[in-house]
């Protein structure tokens, strides 16, 4: 699944500024979603706390009041709209749940005080930074990450009170009826493992276990799907807690070690997170930039920008695009502005290659084709083939630095030859300019330039096909530039090596 994810509130000031040809635009380059980041109604103490940073600051659409549709975009009505008018052309919606904390605003604390974690020195050692007084005269624990501050703004749910988690559990039933799937923020934060490990290490086992007795993922998942089975469940997760999440229920989960190594520019780490089973790499989602990391093209060079996001949308799971990302923006936004500070232009030659990308990854090879990674015999490239049926696709990218071009080293193809039995000869074809080679094995190897299929120098990757000689031609793409086609280079390919094996005795120009 390609997802593509969309700031709201920076994108548009209501719903139905979204328009019907932007939603066209996406479904044609391949997306199969459309994340709305932010449409929920925005607290308003999160704004006025958010103010203490910036002037401009208006609130996170992480600290939320409550799951109703933000009035200031169109409100239910307007976003149900929306909601109809991507189904029309084919895309999913997906929304936010922040399942860890709400705002301090909240009107639940007022109504029901027990579903916030309070004050109680006899379960935890406690620090003042991590509460706030509340005028009901009760003590809450702000919603926090361990790793980071407690976000000021928030206060911390409490996962053993079981009329939490059936309210939670009806609010996303209510959900699924408005929009196709849910990204959840920062799910691993009430697992019950982490969940007893920062807010109730001193309680017993026996009254942590009365009052939480199994995770809330695997008891809302199945809920939510006995009545919706369709609805997708996305996990944001950090920790090594992707699996135990899958585990539970979730369609998919983010994967940030590839990320991180990607980030890094180290191909063994690229490698080692893609010999994982075929089931966790089909559950992961890619990215190479999202609202919480920094801008894809303030980290990458132009090349390796290219290389790593052609990497993850060819391989097997799903891929996140952030808006911003394809024109090139490097100011990374906070989610509490609604304005960027730069006026960015596009980067149009950018823009134009991301196109050509998810284009050339929008076959079925791509989405469905059995996965392998092979040995190109290139330092720093990491290298996997798609195969679906009698069609096979491959990735190659220069991930980690190295002294040599990319187009100038021989490409070791043989192992991705193989899968096609290949008797004599194999037709390469370059899928991003339809340049195509046929190569005869070598002591029974089969070797490539990729200069030869008019890839350029400074190119950090490359998409290519493998096809018998006798095998139909690749069907025309897109991306086919002026110059011969690959019908007229297979007539004339074959027509030249019947004159060479003497099966043609003249060849008349005209």
């Amino acid at each position: 699944m390609k997802i593509y994810e969309i700031n709201t509130r920076v994108h548009c000031s209501h719903f139905e500024q979204i328009t019907d040809s932007e939603l066209t635009y996406l479904k044609e380059l391949g997306f199969e979603a459309i994340w709305l980041m932010g449409v929920w109604k925005i607290s308003k103490a999160a704004i006025a706390i958010s103010k203490i940073y910036a002037d401009d600051f208006e609130g996170s659409p992480y600290a939320l009041p409550d799951y109703k549709i933000n009035p200031k975009l169109g409100g239910k009505k307007a976003f149900m709209e929306l909601v109809s008018r991507a189904h029309a052309v084919g895309l999913k919606v997906l929304v936010d749940f922040v399942s860890n904390h709400m705002a301090i605003d909240c009107a639940w604390i007022k109504s029901h005080p027990e579903f916030f974690l309070r004050s109680n020195p006899k379960v935890r050692k406690q620090n003042t930074g991590d509460f706030f007084y509340h005028k009901s005269g009760e003590v809450f624990a702000f919603g926090r990450d361990p790793y980071f501050p407690p976000w000021h703004d928030t206060a911390q749910l409490d996962y053993t009170n079981p009329k939490l988690r059936a309210y939670l559990i009806k609010t996303l039933k209510r959900i699924s009826r408005m929009a196709d799937g849910i990204r959840c923020d920062m799910a691993m934060l009430v697992l019950r493992d982490y969940f007893r490990q920062q807010w109730y290490p001193l309680a017993s086992d026996d009254w942590f276990e009365a009052r939480f007795p199994q995770e809330f993922w695997g008891e809302a998942i199945h809920a939510v799907k006995s009545e919706n089975p369709e609805f997708i469940f996305i996990a944001e997760s950090y920790w090594d807690k992707e699996p135990a999440l899958l585990e539970l229920g979730f369609d998919v989960a983010y994967e940030k070690k590839l990320y991180d190594a990607l980030v890094d520019r180290n191909a063994a780490l690229v490698t080692t997170r893609l010999v994982r089973d075929i089931d966790a790499l089909h559950k992961s989602v890619y990215f190479i930039e999202n609202h919480d990391e920094e801008r894809a093209a303030g980290l990458f060079d132009h090349h390796y920008n290219l290389a790593v996001a052609a990497l993850i949308l060819a391989l097997p799971g799903s891929a996140l695009i952030h808006e911003g990302q394809m024109e090139g923006r490097r100011e990374r936004l906070p989610v509490q502005r609604l304005r960027p500070l730069t006026d960015e232009t596009d980067d149009f030659a950018l823009k134009s290659a991301y196109h050509q990308i998810l284009r050339a990854t929008c076959h079925e090879a791509f989405a469905k084709g059995d996965f392998q990674l092979f040995n190109s015999d290139i330092y720093g490239v990491v290298s996997f083939s798609r195969t679906l049926e009698d069609r096979t696709v491959i990735y190659l990218g220069q991930i980690s630095d190295a002294w040599h071009q990319l187009n100038s080293v021989p490409l070791n193809l043989t192992a991705a030859a193989k899968l096609h039995h290949p008797q004599n000869e194999i037709k390469v074809t370059n899928l991003l300019n339809s340049h195509s080679k046929y190569l005869q094995p070598h002591n029974g190897h089969f070797h490539v330039l990729l200069s030869e299929l008019a890839v350029e120098d400074g190119t950090r990757f490359a998409l290519l096909e493998i096809a018998d000689v006798d095998t139909s031609p690749v069907e025309s793409s897109e991306n086919v530039q002026e110059g011969i086609k690959i019908e007229e280079a297979d007539f004339i390919h074959h027509l030249l090596k019947a004159v060479r094996m003497r099966h043609i005795s003249r060849l008349a120009i005209i």
